[in-house]
């Protein structure tokens, strides 16, 4: 069984995989790298639950990751294993599609707090759980609009030009789960589990690819596009924002990137917070940490220091020589299970498992275009300490 943190290399290496594919175009390697992933945490599961055959107390097995069901999804995860384990392929699809029920929200919900505990840019942003939903009214200026003057058309208009709707059930991320007879024969428990662990690794995969940069078609608006009023749409695609070029985090720099987030994209004052940069962690040790790193006087360096609070998140899915910067609350992101599982043909069977699909919709953007900020990091400078001499007769 492998260690914590051969279990971290292995996925990191999958997850690595299916985000360069994603970004490729790439399906065949996409679909590798999700088998790689899900059969990495199926070996896992599968080693746990043989070290735990004779355990039934229910705090032990909370604490190893076996979640305690509620009687509803009990009864779905007893239909799932019975479709599953019927002998013929056309037969488990019929079987499948008799199990009509979507996800319980109770596992959606689980599914979103894992991703939120494992991925730090899922945390920082504004995500809910939209299951059930087709549109999500958005409130795009935080309440700037407030008026005591009297009620006219014109402030009615302003009022409802701060909202914005986003259709929820026209985007979807799809991601596939190779499940082995051994793996129905432990029971539901294992098995929610199993498939709570690869849609959160899967999702949030696919999720942070389309957070840090999806174009909007068929997938969510990245930070990194521009989402004005009047943007030109070509295709379906939104244009990137244009890169602004940083050489350094010094205070001056940094006040004068950030006061671009303190107005809307219509002018208006808001304050600052919740700031995050974003960006990918080979840059993240190659450039920014030696430009935020400070040392202090007693020998010891401190990481991540810049002149305004912000928290520095790694992410795979941001292109080499790019950051972002924003206040990570003011990007929305639902997501919402409306399918259940389906068995797949839209990749080959391995080994004696078989490939099962699931199905989740999600839509997100900023939620205005002065947000966020795509920078251009390639010419940042490491942080050299400057020592200023100062008359005694200016203090």
């Amino acid at each position: 069984m492998k260690n914590k943190d051969e279990q971290r290399l292995s996925r990191l290496a999958a997850a690595q995989k299916i985000s360069d594919a994603a970004k490729a175009g790439d399906q065949e390697a996409f679909k590798e790298g999700l088998n790689e992933l899900c059969l990495d945490i199926e070996a896992q599961i599968l080693e746990e639950a043989k070290s735990l055959r004779e355990e039934t107390d229910a705090a032990v097995l909370a604490q190893r990751g076996v979640r305690q069901l509620t009687s509803e999804e009990k009864e779905y995860y007893n239909a799932l294993i019975s479709a599953m384990k019927v002998s013929s392929k056309e037969g488990v699809k019929m079987a499948l599609s008799n199990v009509d029920k979507a996800f319980p929200i109770t596992i959606i919900n689980d599914v979103m707090e894992d991703m939120r505990q494992e991925h730090p840019l899922l945390q920082a942003i504004d995500t809910r759980n939209v299951t059930g939903l087709t549109k999500w009214l958005m409130n795009t200026d935080e309440g700037a609009n407030a008026t005591w003057d009297e009620l006219e058309t014109e402030i009615t208009k302003e009022i409802a030009s701060g909202f914005a709707d986003l259709t929820l059930d026209q985007k979807k991320v799809s991601a596939w789960m190779p499940i082995s007879q051994d793996m129905l024969e432990l029971g539901p428990n294992w098995l929610d589990s199993y498939i709570r662990t690869c849609l959160s690794e899967a999702l949030a995969i696919g999720l942070e690819n389309a957070i840090v940069t999806g174009t909007g078609k068929k997938m969510p608006i990245g930070m990194d596009r521009q989402v004005q009023e009047d943007v030109v749409i070509v295709g379906g695609v939104y244009p990137k924002k244009d890169a602004i070029s940083v050489t350094d985090f010094r205070p001056t720099a940094y006040g004068d990137l950030v006061a671009r987030l303190a107005v809307n994209e219509n002018g208006k004052a808001r304050a600052v917070k919740n700031l995050i940069m974003v960006v990918n962690p080979q840059d993240y040790y190659k450039i920014v940490m030696p430009a935020t790193t400070v040392l202090l006087p007693n020998g010891t360096y401190m990481n991540d220091v810049l002149p305004i609070p912000t928290k520095i998140i790694q992410s795979i899915a941001v292109p080499a020589n790019e950051a972002l910067l924003g206040m990570g609350k003011r990007y929305f992101l639902g997501v919402g299970g409306k399918r259940g599982i389906q068995f797949s043909d839209d990749a080959a069977f391995i080994a004696d498992k078989r490939l099962y699909k699931v199905v989740a919709y999600a839509n997100g953007r900023a939620k205005d275009n002065n947000s966020f900020l795509r920078l251009d990091i390639s010419g940042l400078k490491r942080l050299i300490p400057e020592v200023e001499t100062v008359d005694s007769a200016n203090f």
